[in-house]
């Protein structure tokens, strides 16, 4: 059996295995999507290092609670919060203008054809 960094082949996949399985829904379906796969040497050395990449890119908000900047943190938080706001206000206001356009579509139909 091949041996590479001190570690045998089925010693890397219980590696990838063990951070993958600790990994929430959501990042384990994109870090699939990026070529995740855990059987074979090639692909086994391939996810271990989708695993490694995807740990280096953490969020602005750790970054700034790991350098101790608890101020900026919190403040890149009220920000990503006010924009989640915007968001959510524009996909209110979208979904009010198709629900009048439905309903106006609807009264059209209504009016046009008669109920049987």
């Amino acid at each position: 059996m091949k041996i590479i960094e001190n570690l045998n082949y089925r010693q890397w996949q219980r590696r990838n295995k063990e951070i993958f399985s600790q990994l929430d829904r959501l990042k384990q379906k994109k870090i699939r999507e990026r070529g995740y796969c855990n059987k074979g040497w090639d692909n086994v050395k391939k996810s271990w290092e989708i695993l490694n990449n995807t740990a280096k890119e953490s969020s602005l908000f750790d970054y700034k609670l790991k350098k101790g900047d608890l101020v900026g943190a919190i403040n890149h938080s009220i920000l990503e919060a006010e924009q989640a706001q915007k968001k959510a206000k524009k996909a209110l206001e979208n979904l009010e203008t198709k629900r009048r356009s439905i309903n106006k579509k609807a009264e059209e139909a209504l009016t046009k054809y008669q109920l049987l």
